[in-house]
């Protein structure tokens, strides 16, 4: 069984032919002007409009149509007259939407949801997503560096908020809590190597509430940050910027394949601090970079 068509109620259908194609759905079926059928511009489904001469009363249905670039179809579509009730706002359900109005009254809902739709954190059955990814035991090889600008913002192809917590800082691991964006990670790094670049590495995706839960629990001295990747050559740099107490602090990584393999470094990147134990995030996690003398 596959939900692929859906029919809603109109006083003129030709007046809200016009609106719906404004929203950017094509018209294929208008036989008479009682009942006209659109396409979705993605996907697979259809809706359409029957012309009924009286509307139901209470809330009725509400409509959903899902978009990767909500916040840009909303400015433009605001630019041709759409009137929204709502604008892009991001809700606790993990999506992301904005309301309006058809011709008619009819509720429709602009949003963007991704994996949430289908397999939210609390998705019944499912201790985590369906599409959790799962890593066995790696090798985890990067180098550190500070910075000597913020240069790398405008070079960046995406950033995501970050807080992470410790449930332990032992010297010989380290057990992490880390939500990023709309996913959440339970981590595991054993000891490094003598050099500081090279270490093991277990990590698994868990719910985002579980998450939220374990960073409860966590040592004192939760971090916030913001992640950058910024790609040169065949690398990915991953810049943070640390907020709080440790505001002011920028590091920047970079993971290799081996300890001998050579990287573009950009002009942004400084000195190297790989293995110097100051810049672990564990350790300023327990000692603030504000507070460093």
């Amino acid at each position: 069984m596959n939900l692929n068509q859906v029919t809603i109620p109109s006083l003129d259908v030709t007046k809200s032919i016009t609106f719906y194609q404004k929203l950017g759905l094509h018209l294929i079926v208008h036989t008479h002007e009682r009942y006209a059928r659109f396409e979705c511009p993605d996907g697979e489904s259809t809706f359409s409009i029957h012309q009924v001469e009286e509307l139901p009363s209470g809330d009725g249905v509400v409509v959903y149509f899902e978009t990767k670039t909500l916040d840009e179809d909303v400015s433009r579509l605001r630019e041709n007259g759409i009137t929204f009730d709502l604008l892009p706002t991001d809700q606790s359900w993990l999506w992301r939407e904005a309301r309006l109005k058809d011709p008619d009254g009819n509720q429709l809902i602009l949003f963007f949801g991704g994996d949430n739709r289908k397999n939210p954190p609390w998705r019944i059955g499912n201790e985590i997503s369906t599409k959790a990814e799962i890593k066995a035991e790696t090798t985890e090889i990067e180098r550190k560096f500070l910075l000597t600008s913020d240069a790398f913002k405008k070079e960046a192809s995406r950033s995501f908020r970050i807080t992470q917590g410790y449930l332990t800082t032992d010297i010989e691991r380290t057990v992490r809590v880390r939500i990023k964006g709309d996913k959440a990670y339970l981590t595991i790094k054993g000891k490094s190597n003598e050099g500081g670049t090279t270490r093991v590495e277990v990590e698994e995706e868990i719910a985002f509430a579980k998450a939220e839960t374990l960073l409860k629990l966590c040592l004192p001295g939760v971090i916030d940050k913001t992640r950058y990747e910024v790609n040169i050559g065949n690398h990915t740099w991953e810049i943070d910027e640390f907020y709080g107490e440790n505001k002011g602090l920028f590091l920047a990584e970079i993971e290799l394949k081996n300890e001998e393999e050579s990287f573009q470094k950009p002009a942004w990147v400084g000195k190297e601090v790989t293995g110097n134990k100051k810049y672990y995030n564990s350790y300023i996690s327990t000692h603030p970079y504000t507070l460093w003398e």
